[in-house]
């Protein structure tokens, strides 16, 4: 799958992206960014890329690598997948990078394809310490509801939600 922005084109996980993926999930920087987890082995990672292929139907969630002509700057996880709301999550990797505004950028291109995959309300969990976070998905129309949720709503989708993921 491939979601294009102005700059930035979001497309489905590879096994090449094996070891950026690794890179980020295990790099302790990048905690503030994402939920705390015990670090992934290799095998992990692949395995969740050979199920993502599937799309929603095989783990109820899809990670799209946010990709800047072949070099890939971040990720996008769009999970918890429940028919026509899902959560949705973004990392970029480099401090410069997400001053360039790739990571809004990503979110803008949910956003706009989230009808498409048969999502209408798309969620974000964020701490509510982390400032940037919090900018961003407010600056891309997220609504807080309560402590650390947000939320967004698109018109009613009426997209078969699998047709783009095959």
């Amino acid at each position: 799958m491939e979601l294009r922005g102005e700059r930035v084109i979001l497309r489905s996980v590879d096994i090449d992206d094996v070891q950026t993926i690794l890179m980020w999930e295990n790099d302790p920087k990048l905690r503030a960014y994402s939920d705390p987890h015990p670090d992934y082995t290799e095998q992990q990672i692949v395995e969740f890329i050979l199920a993502q292929q599937l799309g929603f139907e095989a783990n109820g969630q899809l990670r799209l690598m946010i990709d800047l002509c072949g070099r890939a700057v971040g990720a996008v996880d769009i999970f918890d997948y429940d028919g026509s709301s899902a959560d949705v999550g973004v990392l970029v990797y480099s401090e410069e990078d997400r001053r360039r505004g790739y990571a809004t950028e990503a979110l803008e291109a949910v956003k706009r394809y989230a009808p498409q995959l048969g999502i209408a309300t798309l969620w974000a969990t964020i701490d509510s310490e982390n400032i940037a976070s919090t900018a961003l998905f407010r600056r891309c129309g997220f609504v807080k509801v309560d402590k650390n949720r947000y939320k967004y709503e698109q018109s009613c989708c009426s997209v078969n939600p699998f047709s783009r993921l095959r």
